[in-house]
């Protein structure tokens, strides 16, 4: 007996529903790299990082 296969359409469901998940996530990841570039005077943590690296 041949084991039971997923069906192509619920494959391709899948492929469709990762593809959107990926081009949101990629969108994410473009907003909060601008978020960072806008605040990164703010960002004390970097600040005492670098406050450390220097002595």
């Amino acid at each position: 007996m041949p084991k039971h296969t997923k069906k192509r359409s619920t494959i391709k469901r899948k492929h469709r529903r990762m593809k959107q998940h990926a081009e949101a996530n990629k969108a994410k990841a473009q907003d909060n790299k601008q978020l960072a570039k806008e605040y990164e005077p703010y960002n004390i943590r970097k600040r005492a990082f670098e406050a450390f690296g220097e002595d």
